[in-house]
């Protein structure tokens, strides 16, 4: 759940910086896209776990039948 926890606080990291960027308040485009870069490759890390999980599940699955 805590991995849950910091791919979502990335996101929304990200989106603050991006709005941030938007309205001025923040100039560094760098930031902007490290900030987002790091959130992009959470996220795929979790939908890999995820996927790896859910394969892992079929699996047990197809044995118990």
């Amino acid at each position: 759940m805590e991995n849950l926890q910091q791919v979502n606080k990335l996101q929304q990291e990200a989106t603050t910086a991006i709005e941030d960027l938007q309205t001025g308040k923040r100039a560094d485009v760098e930031g902007v896209i490290s900030a987002t870069q790091k959130a992009d490759a959470a996220f795929h890390m979790l939908v890999a776990v995820r996927n790896k999980l859910q394969t892992a599940f079929e699996e047990i699955k197809q044995m118990r039948t």
